[in-house]
């Protein structure tokens, strides 16, 4: 399965991070010269992605002015209902004007590009993006299961709770998510009834409530650099001890050239 489009979620106001973020996305956050969705559109294009739409809602004439100098890559998507509505609606939104396969990211994470390239590399339609523990103090979990026959564990939860499962989890999700056309469509016909009776709904509720005739392989990384940025706290651990330790920008930008020019050819 080919994968060309990719969604980024990035309606999200940034509450926790401050004063300093109320005029601004979190997807501009600074790294390496550029700023994280800067850097992430350049891993997407790398790795082959000739389209990504942006799902805006918090200073959304950032990604707007983004999306005009893209030469046509990025189309910004505006969720109406950012304020009071969680990343469920946004992906919504999203899935509205995409047509599956597709790739699912949120804005607010950075991460090395070997990740995307294995993700894009999974024989299972859908796929998660799972790495070892990163200790960063607001983990997101990926419990998965060994299915014989199959390529991959399948996933069984991704949760903020380790209460939630008596067993414990085969590492950490990163925050992106490769989606086939039929879990599309059954996220579209599910989204509704649950954003209602629960507004601020992470996407991933949904997605796993989905799983059961259309598995999910738990893509593991173990050493993967990667984090998510929601505090002050977390950008100073993602200063310190993650932007180092990334790959260089001027390498992505030379393997997004190649890809390019592959594309072209």
């Amino acid at each position: 399965m080919t994968v060309s489009t990719a969604i980024i979620l990035a309606a999200g106001r940034g509450m926790r991070l401050g004063n300093d973020w109320r005029d601004r996305p979190k997807g501009f956050i600074p790294c390496q010269g550029t700023t994280l969705v800067e850097r992430s559109l350049l891993i997407l294009r790398s790795c082959g992605i000739r389209k990504v739409f942006i799902v805006t809602g918090h200073c959304a004439a950032f990604y707007e002015e983004l999306a005009a100098r893209s030469g046509g890559f990025v189309t910004t998507l505006f969720n109406e209902r950012y304020a009071d509505n969680g990343s469920l609606v946004s992906l919504t939104v999203a899935l509205a004007a995409v047509e599956a396969p597709c790739l699912v990211l949120d804005s607010d994470i950075v991460y090395q590009r070997r990740g995307l390239v294995a993700l894009l590399a999974c024989p299972m339609e859908n796929a998660a993006l799972v790495s070892g523990t990163t200790d960063s103090g607001d983990e997101y979990y990926a419990w998965a299961d060994a299915v014989p026959g199959a390529p991959l564990p399948h996933v069984r939860r991704l949760s903020k709770h380790l209460s939630e499962e008596k067993d414990a989890p085969v590492g950490e999700h990163v925050g992106i998510v490769k989606i086939g056309r039929k879990l599309a469509d059954r996220i579209r016909g599910a989204a509704a009834a649950r954003a209602a009776a629960q507004p601020m709904a992470f996407y991933e509720d949904c997605l796993i409530e989905q799983l059961p005739g259309c598995p999910m392989g738990a893509v593991r990384i173990d050493d993967l650099v990667w984090c998510e940025i929601d505090d002050p706290r977390m950008l100073a651990r993602a200063q310190a001890l993650v932007f180092p330790h990334l790959d260089p920008l001027e390498t992505i930008a030379h393997e997004a050239e190649m890809s390019a020019a592959t594309a072209s050819a």
